[in-house]
């Protein structure tokens, strides 16, 4: 049989190149949307996972599983964010508390905090044996029951810890946060409290982490600025764990401060002494000279 003869036609060089050029120009104009929907998504799934961790701990107390509990964050400038929760058992907290040698949980304590940012250790001191003898034994000096090696796993698997190495915060070190069920004792340590108190800050800024950008460029103190959007959080009534009826929180008015420069993506997870958590988005407002030149000049928060 003889073959037909197959009419096949393909692209000519100037097809292709209007073809490549046409790519090349979507590219152009997607990436950069698709970049900046990847660097928000990567502050918001910080914000997101911080906000979950601080729940769970949170639920924790309310089961009785903890009496007094701590979020603890430890920003490293070179390696990223590391958020842990810890807690302390009831029974740990009722003995603290009752403990008549001890006033640290039956008096104000404005300059010192409860909330212990120390992690647990282990030292040896010389003790006498049976025999009479000075050996050394290995003591160990924990405050959460969470650090003790001799704590159930039962009672350790209800704290989590996350590392986030996309994003930063506006303070470099360890800082955190402490609650209880009641109310009481509600803390903050670090750079979460205010200076020389234990008064704590209700705010934690996340932003990207860049090779020039390792802190976030806002301050818990700052003045309030123009731009800004006072919100009110309403703490509902939550029952005490020593048997009080149930508390219930004035409305407290937050006001948020704006970045010291741009930046583009910046969130703020939010709580009050009872918990109440929430996610505030910082949107960045310009304004324009008279030669159209846009200059960044401040924003607003949003729920």
């Amino acid at each position: 049989m003889q073959e037909q003869e197959k009419n096949i036609k393909g692209f000519n060089l100037l097809e292709l190149l209007v073809v490549l050029s046409i790519v090349g120009i979507l590219s152009a104009v997607a990436y950069p949307n698709f970049t900046g929907w990847y660097k928000e998504r990567q502050v918001r799934s910080g914000a997101e996972k911080i906000q979950a961790l601080m729940k769970n701990i949170l639920i924790q107390t309310d089961r009785g599983t903890f009496g007094y509990v701590q979020v603890l964050f430890d920003n490293n400038e070179g390696v990223g964010l590391t958020v842990l929760s810890r807690g302390m058992t009831m029974q740990t907290l009722a003995t603290k508390v009752n403990d008549g040698n001890n006033n640290t949980w039956n008096t104000d304590m404005t300059g010192m905090s409860r909330c212990v940012l120390e992690a647990a250790s282990v030292t040896t001191q010389q003790v006498e044996n049976d025999e009479g003898d000075m050996v050394d034994q290995e003591v160990e000096d924990a405050y959460w029951d969470t650090d003790k090696s001799g704590t159930s796993d039962e009672v350790k698997s209800a704290v989590y810890q996350i590392f986030l190495e996309d994003v930063t915060t506006n303070f470099a070190g360890r800082a955190a946060i402490c609650f209880a069920r009641n109310g009481k004792y509600y803390e903050g340590a670090g750079p979460l409290a205010e200076p020389g108190t234990s008064i704590p800050y209700e705010m934690f800024f996340v932003c990207r982490r860049t090779a020039s950008q390792t802190i976030c460029p806002i301050d818990h103190e700052e003045d309030v600025q123009d731009g800004l959007t006072a919100m009110t959080v309403t703490a509902e009534p939550v029952d005490g764990n020593d048997g009080d009826e149930a508390q219930d929180a004035d409305d407290e008015e937050i006001t948020l401060p704006n970045p010291s420069s741009e930046i583009t993506y910046l969130r703020a997870v939010r709580w009050g002494r009872f918990g109440n958590l929430s996610i505030s988005v910082f949107d960045n407002q310009y304004s324009f000279d008279d030669k159209g030149k846009k200059d960044w000049s401040g924003g607003t928060w949003y729920n």
